[in-house]
């Protein structure tokens, strides 16, 4: 489990694809919530369905990935307004990373209106686009800082799966040979600690999948807390905390003194620069290790990280 820590320098995203090919094999659908606080009713062109949105219980979607989430956001315009106050839509994504995204300010509505007692006008659609990583996730939403009252609804595009490119370090890190039990499958990853970390080049707009592995000794406890650090040419832009348990899956081959962890996952996105180097290093004491593997890929989009 991890999670993204407040960073002012914060536009390191989650979330990641890559092909060398990449192609759609679904168009985009309507996806209902598993969990939601009511049900709004509009109509237009055609009728459909918004879901209200609270401040304190969620709004729930669960969705395979890889994929493109789009969110379109209306709120209700009361005593002749004519335009929205922004607000700020809350997502976590499994739990683990929460994102905020400034909806509005927009204006009345001249083409869609409420169904039933609901009084007011809906505002005009404010949409944006959330890339799922592969695999199954859950997102909840949550209205915040919101002065009107707030409605979404989803459409979900589904997308192939993607090919990783395995990137090996520029600099020296030692190797550690992992075996799972099961099968024997054989993998290799490279240690990090505080004081060294694993050192690549980037130019140009990618994302990357961090495979981590928390080292643990034989006294420690079956749970661990690693925070992992992204440097960009040294200085620090992103941490995440990483909460570690003890794997019974696989073994060290080449290490007889450290038990390794379950396998955490973390994708990141890093946007268009001129950085040359990036570290991905451990932040605490001289005691603290990890080892992991990184693989890259190319975006088909681009999103701006919002600061919550």
């Amino acid at each position: 489990m991890y999670k993204l820590a407040k960073n002012s320098m914060t536009w390191v995203v989650l979330l990641l694809f890559f092909a060398t090919t990449y192609t759609t094999n679904a168009q985009s659908r309507e996806v209902k919530p598993k969990r939601f606080v009511g049900l709004v009713h509009m109509t237009g062109s055609s009728d459909f369905v918004y879901y209200a949105l609270s401040e304190k219980a969620s709004t729930t979607l669960n969705v395979v990935g890889p994929g493109k989430l789009t969110v379109y956001n209306r709120v209700r315009l009361e005593n002749g307004e004519k335009q929205s106050q922004p607000y700020y839509l809350r997502y976590l994504l499994d739990d683990k990373l929460i994102i905020s995204e400034k909806i509005g300010p927009q204006q009345r509505s001249s083409k869609v209106k409420y169904k039933g007692k609901l009084t007011g006008t809906p505002s005009k659609a404010d949409k944006f686009t959330i890339t799922i990583p592969p695999g199954r996730h859950t997102l909840k939403f949550y209205k915040h800082k919101a002065k009107h009252k707030a409605h979404v609804r989803f459409a979900y595009e589904r997308k192939e799966q993607v090919v990783w490119e395995e990137r090996m370090p520029v600099n020296s890190l030692s190797s550690i040979g992992i075996k799972h039990i099961k099968t024997g499958q054989e993998q290799t990853y490279h240690r990090i600690s505080a004081t060294k970390g694993f050192v690549f080049k980037a130019k140009e707009a990618t994302r990357l999948r961090v495979y981590l592995r928390s080292d643990f000794n034989y006294k420690m406890h079956a749970e661990n807390v690693v925070r992992l650090v992204l440097k960009k040419d040294g200085r620090p832009v992103a941490t995440y905390k990483v909460t570690c348990r003890k794997s019974s899956k696989v073994e060290y081959t080449n290490d007889n003194r450290s038990i390794p962890g379950a396998l955490e996952k973390i994708y990141v996105n890093l946007p268009d620069s001129k950085a040359q180097s990036y570290e991905l290093v451990l932040k605490g004491g001289a005691d603290a290790s990890a080892i992991i593997r990184v693989s890259t890929n190319l975006p088909d989009t681009r999103i701006a990280n919002r600061s919550f």
